[in-house]
């Protein structure tokens, strides 16, 4: 009777151990992954510098930002960029907002910073100036863009030229670039799969995945890579009604959500057994909070994972764009093949 109790005692106390070694195991196992990213976005930025002074050490360079509607979520997006590009060291001159830094440096380009564009050809002219511009390394066209010009926003981001599109605009290229195997995806797409990879998830393979969309950067290229990883890719825009996105998205592995639609997704969407993830892309403000595409309070606890807004897929969107940067520059002969 006694041995038995001592048996059952010591393996009462071996599993409490053992759960408690498990709980403060993932814990700590969740820190080092968020101290890795940060780690590794560092280590990043020294390479990038690296690479800046190998490539472009003769004489200043810039980057310019096409950035004609403003609002806070773009803003923002816009600063890190800023930022991010200043600390390795390229200059970042924004046309369309009266911003007019580096004036010395660039006194030709201050009309043009300075200059409210309206209509498509004033913005093409831009883009035709900054294309022959040897100080001008590359190209960004911060979207969305003004009511004015969404309807004109295919044969604006084609004007960029390919070795300066620093976003993978250009219509040709991402139909072809996986044909090629060039090895690029437009930032968004390259931050999603970072994120995913990041925290060592499930294998593509075989996988349903819902992307709803309402921009070609972010469903077109993720779409491409999924299907080569063998996934089950089924997209989304606002031509589909709520229903019929929900009755897809309740059968899906993972649901990726880029549509502006702030709250879109919410517990109806999900199908609240705990094993599906979410990755939320968008940013915006509601009642003065920030959330993005998906209601996080009403899913959080019933999906597998999710993406917190804005602190996840925005900064290592900017990481991944400046990467994308050296990326253009090593493959600019196959890029310019590909674009004749």
């Amino acid at each position: 009777m006694w041995s038995f109790l001592i048996h059952n005692f010591y393996c009462f106390k071996i599993y409490f151990i053992y759960t408690i070694y498990l709980w403060i195991f993932k814990i700590n196992f969740e820190i080092m992954l968020l101290l890795k990213w940060k780690e590794k976005s560092e280590w990043l930025k020294g390479q990038y510098r690296k690479l800046r002074t190998q490539y472009f050490w003769d004489n200043r360079k810039f980057i310019a930002v096409l950035f004609f509607w403003k609002s806070n979520p773009s803003q923002i997006y816009v600063n890190l960029k800023k930022k991010y590009a200043q600390e390795i060291w390229f200059d970042f001159l924004i046309f369309g907002q009266w911003e007019t830094w580096f004036e010395r440096e660039y006194p030709d380009l201050i009309d043009f910073q300075k200059k409210e564009y309206s209509n498509k050809d004033e913005v093409i002219r831009l883009v035709e100036i900054l294309n022959n511009d040897e100080r001008c390394v590359w190209i960004i066209c911060q979207l969305p863009l003004t009511e004015e010009l969404k309807p004109y926003q295919k044969e604006i981001c084609n004007t960029i030229t390919p070795i300066k599109d620093m976003d993978w605009l250009w219509d040709k290229l991402q139909k072809r670039a996986f044909e090629w195997k060039i090895e690029f995806l437009p930032a968004t797409a390259q931050a999603v799969i970072s994120l995913w990879n990041a925290y060592d998830l499930w294998n593509f393979e075989w996988k349903v995945i819902s992307v709803i969309w309402q921009s070609d950067i972010v469903w077109r290229p993720i779409g491409r890579y999924l299907q080569l990883k063998w996934a089950n890719v089924y997209t989304f825009d606002i031509n589909n009604t709520p229903e019929e996105i929900m009755n897809q998205t309740k059968k899906s592995d993972v649901i990726i959500s880029c549509t502006w639609a702030l709250h879109l997704i919410d517990d109806r969407f999900i199908d609240k057994e705990k094993n599906q993830i979410i990755i939320d892309v968008w940013y915006g403000f509601l009642d003065w909070k920030s959330t993005g595409d998906v209601d996080f309070e009403k899913v959080k606890d019933k999906v597998y994972a999710i993406s917190p807004v804005p602190w996840w897929v925005w900064p290592m969107t900017v990481a991944s764009l400046f990467g994308n940067v050296f990326r253009i520059w090593w493959q600019k002969e196959k890029i310019k093949t590909l674009s004749k």
